[in-house]
């Protein structure tokens, strides 16, 4: 009996120990629940990049439709044809990979009083939700990312409006920015340079603004905006050199290496297209030795038209016809989110506009030809400047955005958004297309967001005035 009852208690008490340490018993250590900003902001930050970079977006849909490079096989998506794959994979990867790291970053720097990291994540969330509308239009922007909290039917906001918040959302951001240490070795992109954050949300606050500019619906000035930004260096400061530009540092070697290097290892589908090179060739721009590869079988640069029935392509020849320059296949290309050149190009387009704080639009609109080519290490032609003298009116505006155009190689997401923008340059489009010879102004919304989200995304292409189809113009093009 005195066994038993000896035995009886022992169990009771091991009981009664394993319920008080129930949880710390079972926590698995290799599966933690919550992670440092520390551990999420490589992983955010690469993910965002190489979205934009890499993947279909980034080497096949901005390149193509911007008409920088072409398809020499497989050319169905130069003719505007994609399988869902395509407009799928952006949406997801933005969203529930990227965007979901920043907005645990910002909610991790709101909990320890790290207001860098708060920053870090508001420009970086900033700059992921800007892509974002810029491909799809309307979107999930004040009610994303609140899958955790309950919200997973969230209602579409109109592209001005997001715009607007962006806006708000990178003030907020530099506002915030002072100097408390951030893991240098975690900010992959800028190594805890706080001043690089700061001239980062401001520069590319300037990019939504000037597109904000002249629209009678915004729901802000943005030509008071651009002046608060551009009257005050000290407290916004934006880019003011190469050195500045915001671009990711990629690697030699898998995984860590450029996109198109990884793509390059394996396929042979682009060519440069005829549209960029003959453009440069005409200019007689040393960035054609830079951005076009001469034919592996010999002769002068030799750019592929775009959009060409698989056959036709196929028959100008491999080794004929120019790949992408070697300086954009490399492994340790940078990823570039925002330069310099684009910023005076920016200036330059916003002063002819009548923004009178971008300055002389002559001078920004020579400084982003400069800019562009000392990027590359080029010397700029000494009679270059003169030959492409800013002119006035329509004409200025059209050499302000074919320049911006060409210094955008390598951001080519951005290039087709400015010629969807403006319409500058004027694209010819494939003979054979997929879309009633109309340049593709959007991507579809994911066919998940038609079966799971109906309702807000039949009120998204209802407050667009269209449906779901590449056709429909975004706000800023309207």
């Amino acid at each position: 009996m005195k066994k038993t009852l000896i035995l009886s208690l022992a169990l009771s008490l091991s009981l009664t120990a394993c319920e008080k340490n129930f949880d710390t018993i079972n926590a698995n250590p290799n599966d933690p629940t919550s992670l440092p900003p520390e551990l999420l902001l490589p992983h955010g930050i690469k993910l965002a990049v190489n979205s934009v970079q890499g993947g279909s977006l980034g080497l096949d849909v901005g390149p193509l439709w911007a008409q920088h490079l072409a398809r020499i096989q497989y050319t169905e998506v130069d003719q505007y044809n994609f399988t869902t794959d395509v407009q799928d994979t952006p949406w997801r990867d933005l969203y529930i990979e990227a965007n979901a790291d920043f907005q645990k970053i910002i909610d991790l720097g709101k909990s320890t009083n790290n207001e860098n990291y708060q920053a870090i994540g508001l420009i970086m969330r900033s700059y992921v939700f800007s892509q974002l509308t810029d491909v799809y239009g309307d979107i999930p922007y004040k009610e994303a990312l609140l899958g955790t909290k309950g919200n997973v039917l969230p209602k579409y906001d109109a592209q001005k409006t997001v715009y607007a918040g962006l806006v708000a959302d990178l003030k907020t951001a530099s506002d915030l920015i002072n100097t408390k240490a951030v893991d240098k070795t975690a900010d992959i992109l800028l190594a805890g340079n706080m001043t690089g954050w700061k001239k980062f949300a401001n520069s590319l606050s300037l990019r939504l603004l000037n597109r904000m500019v002249g629209k009678t619906d915004s729901p802000i000035d943005a030509k008071a905006e651009m002046a608060r930004i551009l009257s005050d260096p000290t407290k916004y400061p934006v880019l003011t050199g190469n050195a500045d530009n915001i671009q990711l540092t990629y690697l030699a070697d898998a995984p860590n290496n450029n996109p198109t290097n990884q793509n390059r290892k394996t396929r042979d589908d682009h060519r440069v297209s005829k549209t960029l090179a003959d453009k440069l060739t005409a200019l007689k721009d040393p960035r054609l030795a830079v951005y076009v590869a001469l034919p592996a079988g010999g002769g002068t640069y030799a750019g592929v038209p775009n959009g060409l029935p698989n056959a036709d392509a196929s028959a100008l020849g491999l080794t004929k016809t120019s790949k992408i320059g070697d300086y954009f296949a490399r492994g340790i290309t940078p990823g570039v989110l925002v330069s310099y050149a684009e910023l005076n190009f920016i200036k330059a387009e916003a002063a002819l506009n009548g923004v009178t704080a971008a300055g002389d639009a002559a001078k920004a609109y020579e400084e982003g030809i400069r800019a562009s080519m000392t990027q590359y290490s080029l010397t700029l032609p000494a009679d270059y400047l003169t030959v492409n003298k800013l002119g006035t009116g329509a004409a200025a505006l059209t050499q302000v955005m074919e320049q911006k155009w060409l210094a955008l190689f390598g951001q080519s997401v951005e290039a087709w958004t400015e010629v969807r923008r403006t319409g500058i340059p004027a694209l010819k489009i494939p003979a054979t297309n997929y879309n009633d010879g109309v340049l593709p102004q959007r991507l579809p919304y994911p066919s998940n967001e038609e079966n799971l989200n109906t309702d807000n995304f039949k009120a998204a292409l209802t407050s667009m005035g269209g449906s779901n189809t590449m056709k429909t113009k975004l706000w800023w093009s309207k």
